[in-house]
C-alpha cells in the first residue's frame, strides 16, 4: 500500500522531501553561521577584557612597549590571566605597527615558548588597519579551534600601540555547536512535525480523494454487482471497436446473453442467492473470454460479449459452446443445486450493424429465437428475424393498451354432461383482439405478456370478468378459468378470488379453476396450499391437459383434486387411428373415478367421440361438436337458448372444422 502510494503520489512526495531537505539545510547552514559569530562575540569579549587589562594600572602595557617594566612580576601577572582567559598567545605592536612583544611563537613551533620578556617574530600590522581611526576590532577565525582578534591600544584620545590576541576556541565553538545543534535538532523536529503531520493528513486525505474519485469512475463505467462493464460503458467501447473495426476490416460478433428463470430463483430461493448467482455467471463469462474481448452486464439477466478477431460462423459458434458449457455448469444456491442456463443471440459487425444500437437490437432480436430453441449453441441474426420483432413489438404494444384499458375480451367455450344433453357451464378463453377487426392468438401474446410481467394483472381480470359474467346466467352453470404460474408467486390469490366471489354475489362452486401439471413440479407445496385454501372456498380445482405433461400420479394423491380434464390430442390421436388410445382412456376415466375426480374430455367434434367416452363413462364433454368459443352475448342468444336445463338436446349443431 505504501509502495502504490509512492508511485501514485511520486511528485508529492518529492516536492515534500525536497523542501524538508531545504529547511533543514538551511537549518545546518544558519547553525554554522550562528556559532561562528558567537565565537566572534565571544573573541571580541575576550580582546576588550584583555585590552583593559593592558591599559589599567596594572596591566602596564608601557612595560610591553618600552621593555622597562616597574613590577618585575608584570609579565607574569598578565601570562597567568591570559592563561585563565584561554588566550594561548598575545602580541603587542607599536604605533607604527610594529611588533614588540609576543608572548609565544604560534608559527614556528622549535622556538622557546612562553619565554619570560617574550620574542619577537617581525610581524607587521598592515597598514589598513593603522588607518583606521578610533576604536575597533578585528576578529580572524576559520572555523577551526585558535582565532585571532586584533584591537587598537587607546589611553586617553592618543592610540599608543596595538594588541593581538590567539585564543583557543575550541571548547567553546564545541559547546556553541552542540547547544545549536540540538536546539536545530528541536527547531528541525519541530518545524518537521509541524509540517510534516500536515502533510501526511493532506496526503492521506489526496489519497482518500482520489481512491472516492477511482471509486466514482468505476461506479460510472462498471456493473456494481457483478464489476463488468455497464450498458453505457459497453455501448462506448463497442461504438470505439466498430469503428476501428470499420478501417481495419475486422470481423467483430457481439452475443446477447440472457441468464434464463432468474426470476424464479430470486421467488424461491431470496434475492440474495440471485445476486450470487449473477456474480458466478459474471465471473465465469470473464473467465471464458479471449483477451480483448469486452464483457458487460447491460440488463437485470442480461449479458453481452463483444468478440473480436472471429474468422467464421463455426469458429463463432464454438466459442458461444464453450461460454455455455463454463458458465451452465452446477452452482450452490441456499443450499440447492442450481444449473444456470442461458440463451444466446449474435449479431456480426458490419453486416448486421455497423453502430452500437443496430447490433445489440440485431443480436437481441436473435436471442430470443434460441430461448425456445436451446437445440443449437446460439442463434444468428437473420434479417427476417426483424419483421418478426416488429410483430412483436405490435403486439406488445396492444397486450400493454389492453391492461391498461381492460380491453382484453373473454369467450365462453360450453361444456356439457357425458351424453351431450345438458349444459353444465363454461371454460372461459381469452383473446386480445387486433387492429383489424380480427384476433391475435393466445399462444402469440400470452407469452409476450408473461416475459414482459403483465401475467398477473391479465389471470386477476379473467377471474374477475369470468365471475361477473357467471353472475348473469343462471344457476346452477359455472365457468372455469386457467391459472398461470405467477398467479401463485405472490400468495395473494386466495385473497383476489374470494373478494371476487363477494363482489360477483356467487358461491364458490360456479367457479372452476384449471391448473397444468407443469405448475406442481415448481414450489409444489406453497402451490399445493393455496389450491387448498381455494377448495375450501368451495370452488372445484382441476387438472388440465392431463396426459400430456408429466403425469406424475403422486400429485393426484397428494392434492385432492375435483376434476381430470383430458387433453384433446387424445381425440386427435383416437381420429387418426392410433392404437390402444381407447385402453388409456379408459384406464384414464377408471382412475379418476376411483379416485372420487370427475372427467371432462376435450376436443369433442364427432358423434363416435361422443359415444365412445359416454361408454368410458366420462361425465363432462367440451369441443366444437357443442360449441366453439364464443363472446358472452352470443351464448345468451345461442348456447342458452339452445340447451334447456335438464332436458335433452334435440339437435346438435353440425361438426365444424378445427380452428387454427
Amino acid at each position: 500500500m505504501l509502495l502504490n502510494t509512492i508511485r501514485r503520489y511520486w511528485a508529492t512526495v518529492c516536492g515534500g522531501v525536497a523542501i524538508t531537505g531545504f529547511v533543514i539545510m538551511s537549518i545546518l547552514w544558519l547553525g554554522s553561521a550562528s556559532v561562528g559569530e558567537l565565537v566572534e562575540a565571544e573573541m571580541r569579549a575576550r580582546g576588550a577584557n584583555f585590552t583593559r587589562l593592558l591599559l589599567g594600572s596594572q596591566g602596564q602595557v608601557d612595560a610591553f612597549l618600552t621593555g622597562i617594566a616597574r613590577d618585575p612580576d608584570a609579565e607574569a601577572t598578565i601570562r597567568k590571566v591570559a592563561s585563565l582567559a584561554d588566550i594561548e598567545s598575545f602580541a603587542i605592536f607599536s604605533r607604527q605597527g610594529e611588533e614588540v612583544f609576543r608572548s609565544r611563537s604560534d608559527r614556528y613551533e622549535w622556538l622557546l615558548r612562553d619565554r619570560p620578556g617574550g620574542i619577537r617574530s617581525g610581524d607587521r600590522l598592515s597598514p589598513a588597519l593603522l588607518e583606521r581611526p578610533g576604536e575597533w576590532q578585528v576578529v580572524h577565525d576559520e572555523g577551526r579551534a585558535n582565532s585571532s582578534v586584533v584591537a587598537p591600544l587607546i589611553r586617553g584620545d592618543t592610540t599608543i600601540g596595538y594588541v593581538s590576541v590567539v585564543a583557543d576556541m575550541g571548547e567553546s565553538r564545541a559547546a556553541y555547536a552542540g547547544t545549536l545543534g540540538r536546539t536545530s535538532a528541536l527547531v528541525a523536529f519541530v518545524l518537521c512535525l509541524a509540517t510534516g503531520v500536515p502533510f501526511l493528513l493532506y496526503l492521506r486525505r489526496k489519497w482518500k480523494i482520489s481512491e472516492a474519485d477511482e471509486r466514482i469512475q468505476f461506479l460510472a463505467n462498471h456493473d456494481a454487482l457483478t464489476h463488468l462493464l455497464n450498458r453505457r460503458r459497453m455501448q462506448e467501447e463497442t461504438d470505439r471497436v466498430m469503428a476501428t473495426a470499420r478501417a481495419t476490416r475486422e470481423r467483430v460478433a457481439y452475443l446477447y446473453i440472457d441468464l434464463d428463470e432468474l426470476s424464479e430463483i430470486n421467488n424461491s430461493l431470496g434475492q440474495g442467492c440471485g445476486d450470487e448467482l449473477l456474480r458466478t455467471v459474471a465471473t465465469r463469462l470473464a473467465a471464458a473470454v479471449d483477451d480483448g474481448d469486452l464483457v458487460a452486464r447491460i440488463g437485470a439477466d442480461d449479458f453481452a460479449v463483444l468478440h473480436r478477431r472471429c474468422s467464421d460462423a463455426a469458429a463463432i459458434a464454438s466459442f458461444a459452446r464453450r461460454l455455455t458449457d463454463t458458465v451452465c455448469e452446477p452452482v450452490q444456491l441456499g443450499g440447492q443445486t442450481v444449473l444456470p442456463r442461458i440463451s444466446i443471440g449474435c449479431a456480426l459487425a458490419p453486416q448486421d450493424g455497423r453502430i452500437h444500437s443496430e447490433i445489440v437490437k440485431h443480436a437481441e432480436i436473435a436471442h430470443l429465437h434460441h430461448k425456445p430453441d436451446k437445440g443449437r449453441s446460439l442463434v444468428f441474426f437473420d434479417p427476417s428475424m426483424d419483421d418478426e420483432m416488429a410483430r412483436r413489438r405490435q403486439i406488445e404494444a396492444l397486450v400493454r393498451e389492453a391492461v391498461e384499458k381492460d380491453s382484453f375480451e373473454l369467450f365462453y367455450q360450453p361444456i356439457v354432461n357425458g351424453d351431450g344433453s345438458k349444459l353444465l357451464g363454461f371454460e372461459a378463453l381469452i383473446r386480445l383482439g387486433d387492429a383489424q377487426g380480427g384476433y391475435i392468438s393466445p399462444t402469440l401474446f400470452v407469452p409476450i405478456a408473461e416475459t414482459r410481467g403483465y401475467i398477473k394483472a391479465i389471470g386477476s381480470w379473467v377471474i374477475k370478468e369470468a365471475a361477473r359474467q357467471i353472475a348473469l346466467w343462471p344457476e346452477p352453470l359455472f365457468v372455469s378459468v386457467n391459472l398461470s404460474a405467477v398467479q401463485f408467486r405472490d400468495g395473494d390469490l386466495v385473497e383476489i378470488v374470494q373478494s371476487t366471489l363477494q363482489e360477483a354475489g356467487i358461491p364458490g362452486r360456479r367457479l372452476e379453476i384449471e391448473v397444468v401439471e407443469s405448475l406442481l413440479l415448481e414450489r409444489s407445496e406453497d402451490v399445493l396450499e393455496q389450491l387448498g385454501q381455494l377448495k375450501a372456498l368451495g370452488i372445484s380445482i382441476d387438472m388440465d391437459d392431463f396426459g400430456t405433461g408429466y403425469s406424475s400420479l403422486s400429485y393426484l394423491w397428494r392434492f385432492p383434486f375435483d376434476k381430470l380434464k383430458i387433453d384433446q390430442s387424445f381425440m386427435v390421436a383416437l381420429t387418426n387411428g392410433e392404437p390402444n388410445v381407447p385402453q388409456i382412456l379408459e384406464t384414464i376415466v377408471a382412475m379418476a373415478h376411483t379416485m372420487q375426480m370427475k372427467v371432462t374430455t376435450e376436443g369433442i367434434e364427432t358423434e363416435a367421440q361422443v359415444d365412445l367416452m359416454k361408454r368410458l363413462g366420462c361425465d363432462q364433454l367440451q369441443g366444437y361438436l357443442f360449441g366453439k368459443p364464443m363472446p358472452a352475448e352470443r351464448v345468451a342468444s345461442e348456447i342458452l337458448t339452445r340447451f334447456r336445463m335438464g332436458e335433452p338436446e334435440d339437435a346438435r349443431p353440425a361438426r365444424s372444422a378445427k380452428a387454427s
